[in-house]
């Protein structure tokens, strides 16, 4: 293998690719890890730098000669000729170790220092920080290998310190430097690497919120997902926005608020808004399953108990398998009415939210997201009529069966509305993770550590179970 394989170069590359080449081959063939693998990483880095200094000349040499053409030729033939065989005739001692070492060291550190380079990611100013943080990566200063590990936490440092900068930049950052997480390249523990990429996604969140506010404040179409989870609208205009949602809107609707939630809960404060605290009540039903199955059983409870009470309802067995399939047939036709009647009921969304927030309890009705007049408590009077005419040969549970039908759809379309509201049992369990999640883990990977605790459990049990022999 030549030595510009070595360096994943052409053999016409310049000086600068070779340092940066060999700049970025130094991290991964480290002295102390391969010393055979950094030497002969050395020794194409010098031949390669010689024979690019070599060509550079010669090229110098070239265009001397192109402008003396001018001249007589017996007078170029003289001078130029005897020049050019002393020249190629004079071997190209290749940079040794100790000579590319004075240099690095000879040179001073490049402009500007990592102090303004800081002051100007503090204003703002990326593009500025990001040249002359490529500055510095293609100056001979960094060419020792003590000095790159300085410089990769110094540009560490600056980072976690700085108030704010934005995911482009970082990625930027991370090309520019040779940081890799893929490849395990990285020049820091995983936590606080952790930390910069929670902190990337969080910047990315933010940016991604203010343009979907900001779309939505020029056209009342766009970025409804992220008006709805932090505009300040009225209980007609959200539901009239959740009315128009799709499955996939809700999707993003139920991610943005957990990222916002659980990432970056100062997220509304920077906005200057405020986050929909009951944002869970607007999601979706999953399922009315069990709105379904309580009919099915009152009804069917109800039924049985009528034919008890007045066996001549009872007129053979034809007569009693019409009456087991009539209650689940009258359920599917029931729900198929319904979906008719809630499309009308849609329509009629603010005269619905109008009556529902001076009717309907408070509880129930939960800033337009809960039961509504129109959409959910008149349909339920459909099941108590059937539970009244099933029951009007028993004249003790007429009317008490009517009230438990209705007050039980009620109760289970309310629950089925609300069921992706979080418990409290969830709750407490997310609020135990999080903080479980800051005690310091970080310094169990510490070796030295973990030796000391160790050997303190070994003489606390040596000395317990000496006190016992004792």
């Amino acid at each position: 293998m030549s030595h510009w394989q070595l360096l994943e170069l052409t053999p016409d590359a310049d000086e600068r690719s070779i340092k940066r080449a060999y700049a970025r081959l130094l991290k991964v063939h480290r002295p102390d890890d391969d010393p055979l693998a950094f030497q002969r990483l050395r020794e194409a880095y010098e031949a390669s730098l010689a024979e690019a200094r070599w060509r550079a000349q010669a090229d110098d040499e070239e265009a001397a000669l192109a402008l003396v053409e001018h001249e007589p030729a017996a007078q170029s033939a003289t001078q130029v000729a005897p020049m050019a065989r002393e020249e190629h005739a004079a071997p190209v001692e290749p940079l040794t170790a100790t000579d590319c070492k004075e240099i690095a060291l000879a040179a001073s550190p490049p402009e500007p220092s990592l102090a303004v380079m800081q002051q100007w990611l503090a204003e703002g100013k990326e593009p500025q920080a990001l040249d002359a943080l490529r500055h510095w990566l293609a100056s001979d200063w960094l060419l020792p290998f003590a000095r790159r590990q300085q410089f990769d936490q110094q540009v560490l440092e600056w980072l976690e310190a700085a108030p704010q900068w934005s995911p482009a930049f970082f990625e930027r950052v991370c090309q520019a430097m040779g940081w890799d997480e893929t490849q395990g390249d990285l020049p820091c523990d995983y936590w606080r690497w952790d930390g910069l990429i929670d902190r990337c996604e969080r910047q990315a969140l933010e940016e991604r919120v203010r343009a979907d506010l900001a779309s939505h404040d020029d056209d009342q179409r766009q970025g409804q997902v992220a008006a709805l989870l932090l505009k300040p609208l009225s209980d007609r205009r959200r539901r009239q926005t959740a009315d128009g949602f799709s499955g996939h809107d809700w999707q993003r609707f139920a991610e943005l608020a957990k990222a916002i939630e659980y990432q970056s809960p100062g997220l509304p404060e920077r906005l200057g808004l405020q986050l929909l605290d009951n944002w869970r009540d607007w999601l979706p039903a999953s399922s009315f399953t069990g709105v379904y199955v309580f009919l099915w059983i009152a009804l069917a409870v109800l039924a049985g108990y009528s034919m008890l009470a007045n066996p001549q309802l009872i007129d053979g067995l034809a007569a009693t398998l019409a009456i087991a399939l009539f209650i689940p047939g009258a359920i599917f036709l029931g729900s198929r009415a319904y979906r008719f009647w809630s499309m009308l009921a849609v329509s009629a969304g603010p005269l619905d939210i109008l009556l529902s927030r001076r009717l309907v309890p408070r509880r129930w009705y939960r800033q337009g997201a809960g039961l509504l007049l129109l959409r959910h408590i008149v349909p339920s009077i459909v099941p108590a009529l059937y539970a009244y005419a099933w029951s009007s040969g028993v004249p003790g549970v007429r009317w008490a069966s009517t009230l438990l039908v209705y007050l039980g759809t009620l109760y289970f379309t309310d629950v089925a509305l609300s069921s992706a509201k979080a418990t409290i049992w969830d709750r407490a369990t997310r609020a135990i993770k999080r903080q479980v999640a800051r005690l310091p883990w970080h310094l169990l990977r510490r070796q030295g550590l973990l030796i000391c605790l160790a050997v303190v459990a070994m003489g606390v049990y040596v000395y317990l179970h000496s006190g016992i022999r004792g």
